[in-house]
């Protein structure tokens, strides 16, 4: 399966999400305002009304004052009135500046703190708005005023309305942004859902793949994850049941010859043999059936050695290689010798030092050994050389192929099994044939140890001779 690559950056698509959703909120908070002064200018605080409210309170101040005994210029008493006015403003003028915009020359009553600011807003921006008249006052000796009166419940109304279009367009802007974010954490929350059911073992549901951004590609890794986990599954049930039944093989496999060695030794131990080519023959066999043991005890070994884990360290010894393979070889070429096998033995000349497990470089002689017996050709010498290539350990055997090669069986496990170890000493295991002769080759890194020279040279002589 080709792995697919996110395309769209989810880093790009949040910041148009964030930049639509501002212009977005942006225009709603101006088409508010605007809708709504055009409302509020049309339909609700219509110039008509608004001066017409101006006129009834100028009245009720002027029953008032006029109640109290007091004049417009009577700054207490207009004080007192105002006490329960809301969005009102009262201008009263000096005789010499009727329209003067002097705060010294005008006196201001409102319900709002800021009235001087408000007069000078209410001035530019509502000016058709004022209801003005003139009013006589006694305390200029009966010389008008000019009072303005201005109702202006339209201008905390705008306010009111730029406070409520604001949050409204805040609002907007996070709605939208959520909304174009909502189906990524719900993606997100799906795939940990997901991922849970995962941890806990359901591995037969497939991970959901949508869009086409990084959190696609963490679902696609998700899901190649979950493949891999039931491969890997399936694999450990196979090996299991595969060793299961090795072993219930092997145990009955074993049970047979093993009972028939141990007959043939009782025979010649108790001395029940009719002649001593009985008991030769007795001998014979049960040497036969000591070596189907052996065998089938090697076929398990190397069947564990290469199904099971091989992740922890094996443990080694630094020696010399030349000395240890020499050693190896003697003990299960012997065998070979018996068999009429003709063997020449080159020897290094020199000190090369591996980190070496010795069992497990004895199993892969053992396995070299059990090969030239099985596919060798008799009447061909069998070519063993040890050397030094290319900074490593070098181990070699040659022998021509015997017409049973093409006959015989093989699981091929063994040879496995000798590149697994090989593997693990940080070295290589080749096998081949070519031209009717099977060679086998491994190598071991040479280790260097300080203040000695590991790479001595190799002299003339061949160094052969026959065991």
């Amino acid at each position: 399966m080709t792995k697919r690559r996110a395309r769209t950056k989810l880093g790009i698509v949040l910041v148009i999400c964030t930049v639509v959703s501002f212009l977005l909120s942006v225009l709603a908070f101006f088409g508010i305002n605007y809708a709504s002064d055009h409302i509020l200018s049309n339909a609700i605080y219509k110039k008509e009304a608004i001066i017409e409210a101006e006129k009834a309170y100028l009245d009720d101040l002027i029953a008032f004052l006029n109640k109290e005994h007091a004049s417009i210029t009577s700054e207490s008493a207009i004080k007192h009135w105002f006490k329960d006015k809301k969005d009102l403003m009262i201008a009263v003028y000096a005789p010499s500046n009727p329209y003067a915009n002097n705060e010294k020359e005008v006196t201001l009553y409102s319900s709002v703190s800021d009235a001087p600011s408000v007069y000078g807003l209410l001035q530019e921006e509502y000016a058709d708005y004022w209801y003005s008249s003139a009013i006589a006052s006694r305390g200029d000796r009966v010389r008008s005023r000019v009072v303005k009166v201005m109702y202006f419940p339209m201008y905390r109304a705008s306010t009111y309305v730029i406070y409520v279009s604001g949050v409204f367009s805040f609002l907007l802007f996070v709605t939208i942004l959520y909304a174009c974010i909502r189906g990524k954490t719900r993606y997100i929350a799906l795939l940990s859902r997901e991922l849970q059911a995962m941890e806990g073992g359901d591995l037969s549901s497939p991970v959901t793949i949508r869009g086409n951004d990084e959190i696609t590609s963490l679902a696609l890794d998700m899901e190649e994850m979950r493949k891999s986990f039931i491969e890997r599954l399936a694999k450990e049930e196979e090996m299991t049941k595969r060793a299961s039944e090795l072993l219930t093989a092997m145990s009955h496999d074993l049970r047979t010859p093993l009972t028939s060695l141990i007959g043939y030794l009782d025979i010649v131990d108790l001395g029940k043999c009719a002649s001593p080519e009985q008991a030769q023959k007795y001998i014979r066999s049960g040497r036969e059936k000591a070596y189907q043991i052996k065998e089938m005890t090697d076929k398990l070994f190397e069947y564990f050695l290469v199904y099971q884990s091989s992740g922890e360290e094996i443990d080694t010894e630094i020696m010399d290689g030349g000395m240890l393979f020499s050693q190896l070889w003697a003990e299960s070429a012997l065998i070979l010798e018996t068999d009429g096998y003709i063997i020449r033995v080159k020897e290094p000349e020199c000190e090369m030092l591996i980190e070496a497990n010795v069992p497990f470089l004895r199993r892969v002689v053992d396995n070299i050994v059990s090969n030239i017996r099985k596919y060798a050709d008799k009447a061909e010498p069998v070519l063993v050389s040890m050397r030094k290539e290319q900074g490593g350990f070098v181990f070699e055997t040659v022998n021509a192929v015997g017409e049973k090669r093409e006959s015989a069986e093989s699981s091929g496990i063994g040879l496995k099994s000798c590149e697994k170890i090989l593997s693990r000493h940080g070295g290589a295991f080749s096998a081949g044939v070519s031209d009717g002769v099977f060679t086998v080759s491994l190598s071991i890194p040479i280790v260097n140890m300080e203040g000695e020279d590991s790479f001595g040279q190799a002299g003339s002589d061949d160094g052969t001779h026959d065991e």
